[in-house]
């Protein structure tokens, strides 16, 4: 009986694998018409054979076309280099050099921008700052590397903008230290004639007035004297005398 039951499920297995083999067998076979003849068979053979070929007739064309084009984007890619390497000799730099100027200019746009932020007087307490900038516009103006398009209107810019912000700046104080009549034929008359301080004896008041608390008389100064020269514009009212008495001794 054991037997018999092994050769039972032995046939129906036989006859499942015989199943699935025939629905793939018919499955393919439902491509092609029943009546396909060898002859038919070997010219799609052939026919598909040719399409294959063309396809890769099609693909090596493809694939030489990309290969020139990319030698060509590393020739031009060449060429640009050396274009760009005899630009910065022509400046007298090189890649190097380049690279830091552009470094360079983008800190110093990023310096500007920052004191532009700060109001007049916050930008009198940086003077420091504002004055080792202009330095450093000037020595960018001064590099051949300004020459590059992209560098000179850069530096344009930043230099305009500069000069905006500077002359919006309050003017600072100077100092200057009294000397003996003997010698430099100091008084306040002679002070404010200077070329340097007002050109213009007549304004002798701003300076008295801007240093009330130690000239009492403004006909007595004395060597060594430290005197506070404001530098805002000479107006009439600098030229006030009210309060002065000429004393004769």
């Amino acid at each position: 009986m054991k037997k018999i039951s092994i050769i039972l499920a032995t046939l129906a297995m036989l006859c499942y694998v015989s199943t699935a083999m025939a629905q793939e067998r018919n499955k393919y076979n439902s491509n092609y018409p029943e009546d396909f003849t060898k002859d038919q068979a070997d010219s799609t053979i052939a026919y598909r054979n040719n399409e294959i070929n063309s396809l890769n007739s099609e693909i090596k064309s493809t694939n030489d076309a990309i290969a020139k084009a990319n030698a060509d984007l590393q020739q031009r890619m060449a060429d640009n280099d050396k274009c760009k390497n005899d630009l910065y000799a022509m400046c007298g730099s090189d890649r190097n050099g380049y690279n830091a100027y552009r470094e360079r200019l983008a800190r110093d746009e990023q310096e500007l921008a920052s004191l532009r932020s700060l109001s007049p007087d916050q930008l009198n307490q940086n003077k420091p700052r504002v004055d080792a900038l202009e330095t450093e516009i000037r020595s960018m103006r001064g590099n051949k590397l300004v020459l590059i398009p992209d560098h000179k209107s850069r530096v344009l810019a930043m230099s305009n903008s500069f000069m905006q912000m500077k002359n919006g700046m309050k003017p600072t104080n100077k100092i200057y230290t009294v000397g003996t009549w003997a010698k430099d034929r100091d008084c306040l008359w002679n002070i404010a004639k200077k070329p340097d301080i007002y050109n213009d004896p007549f304004a002798w008041p701003k300076i008295w007035h801007a240093n009330s608390d130690q000239i009492k008389n403004p006909d007595l100064i004395y060597p060594g004297q430290q005197l506070t020269i404001a530098t805002s514009p000479i107006t009439e009212e600098d030229k006030d005398m009210t309060g002065y008495r000429h004393r004769k001794h």
